[in-house]
This record gives structure tokens, sequence and C-alpha cells, in this order.
């Protein structure tokens, strides 16, 4: 509900008393007094579902941000992961580098991403990037994995690096959610920054 109609609804039973209903409310007193009560009754159960709403929506935001901000910590332990296999894979005896090597796609984008929660409170724009991401990374996955199998080790780093620089590019995409629900950025600074961030992964 907007705000100009909650202001509209608590003017209504001011209304009721204006000079227009003066000659019934002298003639029919105890109708004007029933039509008043139901009046009163309507704009306190507005005014009542408008501030349960507001709540909901505060709780929701709070919910999405400490997600967000999981994720986030996921991500950027993901990210270490990367470097650490980077710097010690030549070294690692075979059977540690078959556990090193076994980065799947983050719960974000198998979990976290499709509830509901997220679903609704996530910008339409964060979530086609979600998507183009995920889809890269998958196909990262796929590489290092047929790499590996070929003892390639030159490309099972180049593959890792894009795999990191994907989830540098989630974990940027949700400081902007995050910046939003707090209010730091308005709506409109947001979508442009999505659609430079969607150009880019799109080319």
């Amino acid at each position: 509900m907007s705000i100009t109609f909650i202001i509209l609804i608590c003017f209504l039973p001011i209304l009721l008393f204006l000079n227009w209903t003066k000659s019934f409310r002298e003639k029919y007193p105890d109708t004007f007094g029933y039509i008043l009560s139901l009046v009163g009754t309507f704009v306190g159960i507005v005014l009542g579902l408008y501030f349960t709403d507001i709540q909901e929506n505060k709780a929701n935001k709070e919910a999405t941000i400490k997600l967000l901000q999981a994720s986030k910590e996921e991500l950027e332990w993901l990210m270490k992961r990367c470097d650490l296999i980077s710097e010690t894979f030549d070294t690692l005896p075979n059977r540690k580098r078959d556990q090193f090597l076994e980065l799947d796609l983050p719960p974000f984008f198998s979990e976290t991403l499709r509830s509901q929660i997220m679903v609704e409170m996530l910008q339409p724009a964060s979530i086609e990037q979600f998507n183009i991401i995920k889809e890269n990374l998958v196909f990262d996955i796929k590489l290092m994995r047929a790499d590996y199998k070929n003892k390639n080790v030159k490309s099972i780093k180049e593959d890792k690096a894009d795999y990191k620089k994907q989830l540098e590019q989630t974990s940027s995409i949700i400081d902007r959610e995050i910046e939003l629900l707090e209010g730091e950025i308005d709506l409109a600074t947001f979508d442009s920054i999505s659609k430079k961030n969607l150009r880019l992964l799109m080319n």
C-alpha cells in the first residue's frame, strides 16, 4: 500500500464531519454513528495491515542481509582456497591434489538463491547476473575436471583463476544488494551499476 493511499484513508473519517453531511447527521444520528463506526473499523484495519507490512518488510530485509553476508563469507573462503591451490598445486602429492580440486558449485548458487526470501527480496537484475555467473562456474568446473584428468597443470591454474574471478564478481553484486537493502545507495544508482555489470558479463 502506498503512503498516499494511507493518508487518504486517514482523512476519510474527517470528511464525514464536513458540512455536506450536516443535514444527514442531524436527521439520522444513529445511522450516521453506525456508518462512522464502520469507517473507523475500516481505517483501523487498513492501518494495521500497513504497519504489519512495514514490519514484515523490515524483518525480510534483515533476514536477507544476514543470508547475503553469510554467503559472502562462504565465497571469501572459497577464494582463499583457490589461492592456496594455485600456490601449492605443483608440490602436492596426487592424493592431496584430488582433495584440493574438489571445487563444486558454491551453495549460494545451488541452495541459497533458490530460497523464497531471496526470490522475493533480490532485485531482478541481480538474479540475472547470478544466473550468468552460475553458468560460467559450471563451465569452469567441467574444464577443471577435464584438465585435471589430462594432467594439464597450466590449464588447471587458468580454470581456477576464472573460477575465482566469478566468485569475486558474485561478492561484488552481493555488496551492492546489501547497500541497497540498508539504504546506502538508491535504486537508480543500483540499476546503473547493474547494467554495467550485465554488459561486462555478456561480453
